[in-house]
């Protein structure tokens, strides 16, 4: 995760992916809150599903010095976060309000004082996201910016070949992954990551096996890669497109070395590489496979 790893912030660790992926620690305070309320009023059955495993995650997930101790088995930097996601956190809390809810209306609580406070709660707990960024709602149906289709338009109607390549800055790139199934990406997911934290030596820059490595070090990192490298290593992932952030100091060097703009769209300069060495991409066709198989 960017800005965040396990080496650098130690058992400030778990605070700051807690803020940097919820926001702020407000939703666990709520979920040891809500815990406990099942905890005591809860029937037997509900505290079997909820309170054995949720204190396996105090004790592990939600524990500040658990990732120091995962750390020293594997690299859990750019993975931690993923836990928080681990049921019952993210069930618990809209459980029990709904529970609270639903005993209001059949007239079980006639005390709303406690119920008011917990709303109350949430709304200071959201405040701050919805006062300084507001409410943001999603572009479109598929909830990626619109720019983003416009990309993966230009590109599919400039490409004379059905799976084009192309490479994309980071966030664009985990975006179009999920969207178009027909664009082939340069780097994957695994090899961003790295990228995020991760400075590249003068042998991985220089490799043929793992050309995309001096892609990301010098369209990404901003290392000192030579641009003719960079075109070099276009050509070896067989990578027609390059997407870059208009104001990147690499699309005039690109365009030195041959690269074309094809189009821009708000933010972003759609570069071609224009070469015999391309190769147009043939998916493998499981269907036939899968047909016998019925």
């Amino acid at each position: 995760m960017p800005d965040v790893s396990v080496a650098s912030d130690k058992i400030e660790y778990l605070f700051k992916c807690l803020e940097k992926y919820n926001g702020s620690t407000g939703f666990l305070v709520l979920f040891f809150v809500m815990l406990i309320f099942v905890a005591v009023y809860a029937d037997d059955r509900v505290k079997r599903i909820f309170v054995p495993l949720s204190v396996v995650m105090v004790l592990t997930v939600y524990n500040p010095l658990f990732p120091l101790l995962l750390t020293k088995i594997t690299k859990i930097d750019s993975e931690y976060y993923r836990f928080f996601w681990i049921t019952p956190v993210v069930v618990l809390v809209p459980y029990v309000f709904t529970k609270l809810i639903l005993a209001i209306i059949d007239g079980k609580i006639k005390n709303k004082a406690p119920i008011i406070v917990l709303a109350l709660l949430v709304i200071v707990m959201s405040s701050k996201s919805v006062t300084e960024s507001g409410m943001r709602i999603a572009e479109n149906k598929y909830k990626i910016p619109n720019e983003l289709i416009e990309i993966s338009k230009i590109i599919h109607a400039d490409s004379d070949k059905e799976y084009p390549k192309a490479f994309l800055e980071f966030e664009y790139n985990m975006q179009m992954r999920q969207y178009d199934a027909k664009m082939l990406l340069t780097i994957d997911r695994e090899d961003y990551l790295y990228a995020v934290s991760n400075e590249y030596t003068t042998e991985m820059i220089d490799s043929d096996e793992f050309p995309q490595y001096r892609l990301l070090a010098g369209l990404i990192r901003y290392q000192n890669v030579e641009p003719e490298k960079i075109v070099e290593g276009l050509k070896l992932t067989n990578t027609e497109y390059v997407v870059l952030t208009t104001g990147s100091t690499m699309i005039p060097a690109l365009k030195e070395e041959g690269l074309t703009e094809v189009k821009k769209t708000k933010g972003h300069t759609i570069l071609k590489l224009d070469s015999e060495e391309i190769e147009s991409i043939e998916l493998i066709d499981y269907s036939n496979v899968y047909k016998e198989g019925l």
